[in-house]
């Protein structure tokens, strides 16, 4: 009787003490992300969202038609990784021209000075080369509607309203997903997107700064 009661309390011991190193261990292998590989993070959730459009192969052996559909998805997601499209890939972004009195919004970097008081990160004088049409309401939504990865843009603290000038020559479409590889994250986009087709020095001559509001 003591021998059973002693086995039974040496296995629940090693299964509360096992518990928390298995957990550690998922923990660790979410935080080493090698996000170009399917298995990892983004790799799954692209998979779950997208991964079933690249299913395309008339294969009649289904082990062949398996591993071509796999070959789709894996060439899909790489070109996403490496090729950094803003634009989905269903979507071929169309040439338009804003026209006097459009407003839109842009994700704006912190400002500061270097040690000599040149301007640093991104003044309201020098926008970006993209905006939208949609409410950007905080930081999330830079990051997940917008699809900014941190390599882009590592910090984001304010969120201006332009208003164009002169008729702005632009590529407009849906933002596509992207795969943040610093944060080992999915971010799907979907929100509007215009790139601006004139020289960055130029785009203050098409727009004027209208407004400012922070953002977390």
């Amino acid at each position: 009787m003591l021998g059973g009661l002693l086995k039974t309390s040496a296995i629940v011991s090693i299964l509360l003490v096992s518990t928390p190193v298995l957990a550690d261990e998922e923990a660790q292998s979410d935080q080493i992300c090698d996000a170009s590989s399917l298995d990892s993070k983004p790799g799954r959730d692209w998979e779950a969202a997208y991964g079933w459009r690249y299913n395309t192969s008339w294969a009649d052996n289904q082990a062949a038609k398996d591993a071509e559909n796999l070959a789709n998805r894996q060439r899909a997601y790489e070109a996403l990784l490496l090729g950094q499209s803003p634009w989905p890939d269903w979507y071929p972004p169309q040439m338009t021209a804003l026209q006097p009195g459009t407003l839109f919004q842009m994700a704006m970097s912190p400002t500061s000075t270097d040690a000599n008081g040149k301007p640093l990160g991104q003044p309201d004088d020098r926008p970006g080369g993209f905006g939208t049409f949609d409410m950007i309401t905080s930081v999330e939504d830079v990051r997940e509607y917008l699809a900014v990865i941190r390599q882009f843009k590592e910090d984001v603290d304010r969120i201006n309203t332009y208003r164009v000038t002169e008729p702005l020559p632009v590529l407009l479409g849906p933002i596509g997903p992207q795969i943040d590889a610093e944060a080992c994250e999915l971010l799907p986009g979907r929100y509007s997107q215009f790139q601006m087709i004139v020289p960055k020095t130029q785009r203050m001559t098409y727009v004027e700064f209208v407004s400012s509001r922070p953002v977390n």
